[in-house]
């Protein structure tokens, strides 16, 4: 198990990295640097949480597959506080997601009020889907 966890961490970084990178650079082309800071601000979070902590992750998975086999303490807080600041972005990327989908479902209906004598209102309020064949008709 700590196997397929040590294989999990080490391509999560790896995609970090890259994602980082590209990322940065762009908004550093682009002039967008408040993203940059973001990002940047992001990754030194995570360091210093894994350095405040003295979590080494990667060693700790190391420890059950190689007995022998460790890297240096500063190098894994450093992999890990990357680690950690990826995982936030996939967490704020996930959120954002679900929001963004609920929003979507939300377009595509209308909030349609209708008179109903026998109601004990004045007035129910129904969704209904949006045709926007109809809208582009009418």
């Amino acid at each position: 198990m700590k196997t397929i966890s040590l294989i999990i961490m080490v391509s999560i970084v790896l995609e970090a990295l890259v994602e980082y990178a590209k990322t940065i650079g762009t908004a550093i082309e682009d002039k967008e640097y408040k993203t940059a800071a973001t990002q940047a601000v992001t990754i030194a979070l995570g360091i210093f949480l894994a350095f405040t902590f003295h979590l080494q992750l990667f060693n700790e998975a190391l420890s059950e597959i190689y007995q022998t086999i460790q890297i240096d303490p500063n190098i894994d807080m450093v992999l890990t506080g990357i680690l950690f600041s990826r995982g936030s972005n996939y967490f704020s990327d996930f959120v954002s997601k679900l929001t963004s989908k609920q929003d979507t479902y939300l377009e595509d209906y209308e909030i349609d009020t209708i008179e109903d004598d026998e109601a004990e209102d004045e007035s129910d309020t129904n969704i209904v889907e949006v045709d926007e064949s109809e809208e582009a008709e009418g």
